[in-house]
């Protein structure tokens, strides 16, 4: 018997027309898979509970699992309701390279995701489930959007940073399907760069050309709208791969480098017969967010290509160091960098890596980490029980992008007028009760904070022995003036620049309509000073 939503019981109070959600609205060249008033477009099919049927026996449960469709799956005001049983929702019509647009709202302990092409899966987690070690593959703590069931320990499989919402809310799901290939943004955030797409029914053979989309349901309530999807043509799909060439799956990954589980590094290994440059890089997201492949995708293959090996850090982030006790909060990830630095190096022999030859590179917060570095004094500890403890924490030079070189709320205003970031490093967080934002209480209590100060922030630690730093910006500077973009502005670079220049650091600043430099991007720079003879660098 066909299914008739919940809001048929009604029509004896009110109208039809005035309980029917408004048809979606499908973005320019996209269109509904799911028509927002009932189930037609779709049937119900669990794949995982007839691939082992054949025959008679296929057909039934087949035909079973449809009528069940419409016992878990429901329509209301608009939106596609799974109980958290049943079978998955699966398109009518097959799909092959494909843009599609999906938001969803699910309820703690559900796990759930999108198949592509009738395969598993672009998942969603509970990201509040703790991590079991005796699983260690299975990381619902690092966040929705991974390929889950591609092979473990390979570039996709889980995404490149947490961007789930709070239950509660709609998330919302872009994915591009071209070939095998999967592009998948989280809330915006890109969470899986371009990984191949395993077909988990026969690893042995490729990714089908077509296939269903399925919504997967498994245990808890789970509701999605706006379902929409735009074709891609061949000629568009030949041009999106050109211009996003495959990125090489780590030769170490997730290597712990500490006990907390957001202390793990990637690592990359560039074929040499000799011991290889590294770049260091750390990822940006204001010590709150971001990803570990966050602005490296387009210089890692660069790298590997020029001779150069690379690792890419994950560390705590300010309410993770808080819960640790880090005082102030900003030491969390700026000491497990240096850590993490640390460890690298007492794996030089094992990675073939030049211990001397290391260069940080990272944006925004994680530029400010690669400075902080740069400058700080060696915290190498010579008499430590742990040989890790002993390696050093130096560098051959740092490479930036829209770096915060001052964490001094005083020098930030003076410079930039309209400043508001950096407070959260050292704990505060205004009180909106009194008016009073992040970065006023952070100004208030500046004379509070001068040691913290002058042990955390890249400008108080410049000394004459330093590596060269280069910094690169995306707009050119306004000293004394508001900027669009406060946290980012080249303000600070130019007075970095004057500092390192007055105590004689060499300092390469690069923006919209600088002096012409030698160097005009942080790869030109990283490539040409990692693998330049020693005596042209410090």
């Amino acid at each position: 018997m066909k299914f008739l939503p919940s809001c048929f019981l009604l029509l004896g109070l009110v109208s039809v027309s005035a309980l029917r959600a408004a048809d979606p609205e499908p973005p320019k060249g996209f269109h509904a898979i799911f028509n927002g008033q009932d189930l037609t477009g779709w049937y119900g099919l669990n794949p995982h509970a007839a691939v082992k049927l054949e025959g008679e026996k296929r057909e039934a449960n087949l035909q079973q699992q449809r009528a069940e469709f419409p016992q878990h799956w429901s329509v209301q005001n608009g939106e596609l309701v799974n109980d958290g049983t049943g079978p998955y929702a699966t398109t009518d019509q097959e799909f092959g390279d494909i843009e599609l647009l999906i938001e969803y709202k699910t309820v703690p302990h559900a796990d759930s995701g999108v198949y592509l092409r009738g395969c598993p899966q672009v998942q969603i987690w509970d990201m509040n489930q703790v991590f079991d070690p005796k699983k260690p593959d299975r990381k619902p703590h690092q966040g929705s959007g991974g390929l889950y069931n591609n092979t473990p320990k390979t570039l996709g499989r889980d995404p490149i940073m947490v961007a789930d919402k709070p239950f509660g809310q709609w998330n919302t799901l872009r994915i591009i399907q071209i070939g095998a290939r999967t592009w998948v943004w989280f809330n915006t955030r890109a969470v899986v760069e371009g990984a191949v797409m395993e077909n988990y029914w026969d690893r042995t053979k490729a990714l089908p050309e077509k296939g269903p989309i399925m919504l997967q349901t498994h245990g808890g309530e789970i509701r999605w709208r706006n379902l929409f999807v735009r074709e891609i043509g061949a000629d568009e799909g030949k041009k999106f791969l050109a211009a996003n060439p495959l990125l090489p799956n780590p030769t170490e990954y997730d290597v712990p480098y500490g006990p907390h589980l957001k202390q793990i590094l990637h690592f990359w290994k560039a074929e040499s017969d000799k011991p290889t440059p590294l770049l260091f890089f750390i990822h940006g997201g204001g010590w709150t967010g971001g990803g570990r492949l966050s602005g490296l995708t387009g210089m890692l293959p660069a790298m590997l290509k020029a001779g150069i090996s690379v690792v890419s850090v994950e560390y705590r982030f300010i309410p993770e160091a808080t819960a640790d006790g880090e005082e102030p909060p900003v030491r969390g990830p700026l000491h497990d960098a240096a850590r993490a630095l640390q460890f690298v190096r007492s794996k030089a022999a094992e990675w073939n890596i030049d211990k001397q030859r290391i260069a940080a590179s990272g944006g925004s917060a994680g530029a400010c980490s690669s400075l902080w570095l740069a400058f700080h004094p060696d915290l190498a500890d010579p008499q430590s029980s742990d040989p890790v403890a002993r390696e050093s924490t130096r560098l051959w030079c740092a490479a930036v992008d829209g770096a915060q070189t001052t964490l001094d709320p005083q020098q930030m205003k003076d410079w930039t007028p309209n400043s508001s970031y950096g407070g959260h490093a050292f704990g505060f967080k205004g009180d909106p009760a009194k008016k009073l934002t992040q970065f006023a209480d952070f100004l208030a209590n500046r004379e509070k904070i001068l040691p913290w100060i002058a042990e955390y922030s890249p400008y108080a630690l410049v000394t004459a022995d330093d590596p060269p730093v280069f910094l690169h910006y995306s707009t050119p500077p306004a000293l004394g003036q508001d900027q669009k973009d406060p946290t980012h502005t080249s303000n600070f670079g130019v007075k970095l620049q004057e500092h390192c220049q007055a105590v004689g650091v060499e300092c390469t600043l690069v923006y919209p309509g600088a002096p012409a430099a030698k160097w005009a991007s942080i790869q030109d720079y990283l490539i040409d000073r990692l693998k330049a003879p020693a005596a042209s660098s410090k």
